[in-house]
C-alpha cells in the first residue's frame, strides 16, 4: 500500500497521542472528519495501523530490569519455537536474526533474581536452545511506539 502525506500525517499525529479526536486528527492533516475516518478505515483494513495499545512505564509497574537475550538455537523448530517465546510473558519482542546468534529477545524482569529465573528456568529449558548471552540495559535512551517515514 502506497501511503500520501495525508496518511503519513495521521499516523504522525497518532504516533505522538494514539488518543487524538477525529476533529483535532482532521485539523492537523487539514482535510475532513469523514475522510480521517475513511482514511483509517483504509489502514486498518490494509494492516499499516494493526492494533491499538497503550504506553506504560515498566518501572512503575515494577519491572526494573531490561534485559536483551541473544539465543543460540540448534535444530531450530521455527514455528514450535516462536509459539513458546510468545507464551513467555517477560518477552516484550522477539525476532530471528541472521549472523552469530539466531534470535533476540526484549526482556523486562522486577528484578536480577527475575531475570536469573528466566533465563536459567524458563528460556534454556525449551527444546532446542543451545546457549544465551543476556545484556542488561543501563538507560533506555530512545523508546518509541512505531518508526515512520522520516519527514
Amino acid at each position: 500500500m502506497e501511503l500520501d502525506d495525508i496518511d503519513l500525517a495521521l499516523l504522525r499525529a497518532l504516533n505522538r497521542d494514539g488518543r487524538l479526536p477525529a476533529a483535532e486528527l482532521a485539523a492537523r492533516a487539514n482535510v475532513s472528519r469523514g475522510t480521517v475516518y475513511a482514511r483509517l478505515e483504509r489502514l486498518r483494513r490494509a494492516g499499516v495501523i494493526r492494533n491499538f495499545s497503550i504506553d506504560v512505564d515498566h518501572h512503575k509497574l515494577g519491572l526494573h530490569v531490561t534485559a536483551l537475550v541473544l539465543v543460540s538455537a540448534g535444530q531450530f523448530r521455527w514455528r514450535e519455537m516462536s509459539r513458546e517465546l510468545a507464551g513467555l510473558p517477560e518477552v516484550q519482542y522477539a525476532g530471528y536474526l541472521t549472523g552469530g546468534f539466531d534470535i533476540v529477545l526484549l526482556v523486562r524482569v522486577r528484578d536480577t533474581d527475575a531475570l536469573r529465573a528466566f533465563v536459567f528456568e524458563k528460556l534454556q529449558s525449551i527444546q532446542g536452545v543451545r546457549s544465551t548471552q543476556t545484556l542488561t540495559v543501563v538507560e533506555e535512551v530512545v523508546d518509541r511506539p512505531g518508526i515512520l517515514p522520516a519527514e
